[in-house]
This record gives C-alpha cells, sequence and structure tokens, in this order.
C-alpha cells in the first residue's frame, strides 16, 4: 500500500508527463501532508533548508521531524502548490493540472487521521476557532460574546460542552453537546424514609457544523460520525439531535440494499427535551450574547429554550446583541415592542398604545372596544361597570 506522503508525490511526477515543470522545482523538497493542518500540504525550499543550516545550525534531514514540519515548513494547499511547481501554457494543461489537485486533494480529505475530544471552555474554544471555516456565524468572535455558557454551566442542572474531531490544530467537525441531570428520591409507602436517590440524566446534540474542507465529500458522514461518537462516549442509548433528518437521511441511503432494521437510527426527536433555568437578570448583565442555534428563546422568568411561544429574549444576532421578541396587540394584531406592551387585567389581553384606554376611576387599562367616553367629565369609563 503507497503511504499518503507517496501518493501525493506519485501525483506530482504524474502530472510531469502532461505538464511543463517550473524552473524551481527541484528546489521544493520534503513535500508532504501537513502537520498542523492535514487538510493542506507542506514543503520547504533547498534555500530556506541552507539558511536554516547556516545560521542556526539546525540540520534538516531526509525525515524531517514533526517539530521541524512544523516551525520551518510552508503549508499551503495542493492546488496553490501545483501552481507554483508548474507552468500552465493551454487549456488542456490546466484542466489536467485541476484534475490531479482534486484527485489529491479527496484523498487528503478520505484518509484523514483524527481525534475526539470534549472542550469544557466554551467561550475559549470559540474565541480561538478560525472565522468562516465551518458555516458557523459564531467562530473566531470576542470570547465576551460567549459568557452566557458559563452562567449555563454554573446553573444546577444543565451543563453545556463543546464535542470535535480534531486532527493536528484543525476542527473538522463539532457541536455543543447538552446535558441535564436530575435527581429522584425513592420513598418509602410505609416510613416515608429515603429508600433511594435514582439520578437520571438527558442530553441534546446540538446543531453539528462540517469544516467547509469536507463540505462536498463526507459531509453527512462526519454528521453520523460525530452523533456516534457523542452516543459512545456518553453511553446513550437515544440521542437527540439538532441534525436528526441529516443523520437519518444518510443511514437510509447507506444502507438502503440491506436490512436497515439493524441498523436502527437512535435519535428519537430534534429537539431538546428540558430547559435550562438561568437568572434572568445576570443573563441580561452580560456585556455579550452569542447566536444561539436551539435553546435560543429567554423568557423573563429566566427559562432558556427552543420553545418561542413565552420569549421575551431572542439570541438571534451574530454582533453580541440580541432581539427584544414582543408580542401582538391582541385587539388590532399589530407587533408591538416589549418595552411598549400594556397589559389589561380587566379583558385579560396584550394591547398596544392604539388600543388601550386608560380608565381613571379603576386605574387600570381596557380594550377600546370596551371603554365608553363621558363627555361631561371627560374620561373613560368601562363598559361593563355602566351594566351593573
Amino acid at each position: 500500500m503507497k503511504t499518503q506522503k507517496n501518493i501525493i508525490l506519485d501525483s506530482i511526477n504524474y502530472l510531469k508527463n502532461f505538464v511543463p515543470t517550473h524552473k524551481e522545482f527541484n528546489t521544493y523538497k520534503h513535500i508532504g501532508r501537513a502537520v498542523s493542518n492535514p487538510l493542506n500540504v507542506s514543503y520547504i525550499s533547498q534555500g530556506k533548508i541552507n539558511g536554516i543550516k547556516e545560521n542556526t545550525g539546525v540540520t534538516i534531514g531526509n525525515i524531517p521531524t514533526k517539530e521541524q514540519r512544523l516551525k520551518y515548513f510552508t503549508q499551503t494547499s495542493i492546488n496553490k502548490l501545483l501552481k507554483k511547481l508548474f507552468v500552465i501554457n493551454t487549456t488542456e494543461e490546466s484542466k489536467k493540472l485541476e484534475t490531479i489537485s482534486q484527485e489529491v486533494d479527496d484523498f487528503l480529505k478520505s484518509s484523514l487521521d483524527y481525534e475526539f475530544k470534549i472542550f469544557n471552555d466554551i467561550p475559549s474554544f470559540y474565541a480561538k476557532e478560525k472565522e468562516n471555516y465551518n458555516g458557523s456565524c459564531m467562530a473566531g468572535k470576542n470570547k465576551l460574546c460567549f459568557g452566557i455558557y458559563d452562567k449555563i454551566n454554573q446553573s444546577k442542572k444543565v451543563k453545556v460542552k463543546m464535542a470535535a474531531f480534531v486532527s493536528g490544530d484543525e476542527i473538522l467537525a463539532r457541536a455543543l453537546i447538552w446535558s441535564e441531570t436530575t435527581k429522584v428520591d425513592k420513598i418509602c409507602e410505609n416510613s416515608g424514609d429515603i429508600l433511594e436517590t435514582i439520578t437520571n440524566k438527558k442530553y441534546y446534540l446540538d446543531r453539528i457544523y462540517i469544516n467547509n474542507k469536507l463540505q462536498n465529500v463526507c459531509f453527512s458522514e462526519m454528521q453520523y460520525k460525530l452523533f456516534k461518537a457523542v452516543r459512545q462516549a456518553y453511553k446513550i442509548e437515544a440521542l437527540p439531535c439538532y441534525n436528526k433528518s441529516h443523520i437519518e437521511s444518510y443511514i437510509l441511503n447507506k444502507y438502503q440494499h440491506t436490512n436497515t432494521e439493524k441498523f436502527k437510527f437512535l435519535c428519537d426527536r430534534a429537539t431538546p427535551p428540558f430547559i435550562v433555568s438561568l437568572d434572568f437578570d445576570e443573563v441580561m448583565n452580560l456585556n455579550a450574547w452569542p447566536y444561539l442555534d436551539t435553546f435560543r428563546y429567554l423568557d423573563d422568568n429566566g427559562y432558556l429554550s427552543h420553545d418561542e411561544s413565552d420569549a421575551s429574549i431572542i439570541f438571534d444576532q451574530t454582533d453580541g446583541d440580541y432581539t427584544e421578541a414582543g408580542k401582538c396587540c391582541d385587539n388590532c394584531g399589530a407587533h408591538i415592542d416589549r418595552d411598549d406592551e400594556i397589559w389589561s387585567e380587566l379583558d385579560e389581553e396584550t394591547l398596544c398604545s392604539d388600543c388601550a384606554i386608560y380608565i381613571d376611576e379603576r386605574g387600570e387599562y381596557c380594550n377600546e372596544s370596551n371603554a365608553v367616553y363621558n363627555d361631561y367629565s371627560g374620561s373613560y369609563h368601562y363598559c361593563h361597570d355602566l351594566d351593573r
């Protein structure tokens, strides 16, 4: 079997049969897979090897060490390297180079070695990410944007971590894994004593983001593999997952000609089976907030969930801000900003300023349709008071 390094070099040598080489072709040494980003290749020039030897006394031998490749080598894409090595004169030569480039690129993607890791420090993880590498709008944002995750991890029941596939310094796939721990006491019916305390755990795997370089090669496969790795790591029988439909489709397509029962998809829902209890004021006193895929709705009681029905705050902005949910007027249907809502205790309705009439004798608001104007006093009465 060819080694990864030989496949890259063999492809370059094969291309020499069709495309003329650059005059500096032979000065590119030790071409191989990059250490820090295995989706790229790396190399070092003969001139740089000589300079390192002369200035530092370090010798780059026939088999450079991992440390040398990290410190001295130039990292780039296979396409950019081929364009340095070869001189394109015709359309056919360009097509041939692009074909070889794609083949090597596909090989690098399909033969990745990576580790499954769990990260506890969510703010640091996001802040250290490169921007725009996986479709996530929050990658590489200021650490201050992610303080809400620290608040969540300080809560009694719910914790959140980051699950990821890592290769070198490159994040190939990642998703937030949420967990809720509850304890239930089993009580003796006769004595009322606690017989035992049972600990229950629920999990939710949030949206899975895949490195852009893998999008067209193994996107769904990587989603499924991360889902599977999380299930195995936490020993979860059924794991709710944001990407339930994507993963389910991948399994059905992959095993469509076999008995799919034995590949039972253990994901019972796409939404989380719990909510997060926070202190509303503490959350709103943070300096900034992240865009949240699932747990984005915060109500006045501090409950963070995927349900928008009672939300007063929505974490759907990417600039560190948030959206005030507001409501619609129960009378005219117009949208009302949260600060402008008027609650009518008399009619049990949320009203806008145009539809709410203040009843002086009651000290309360009512729906305009239930207000009767008194020409003599210049004030309003509540219509149901007049019926008495």
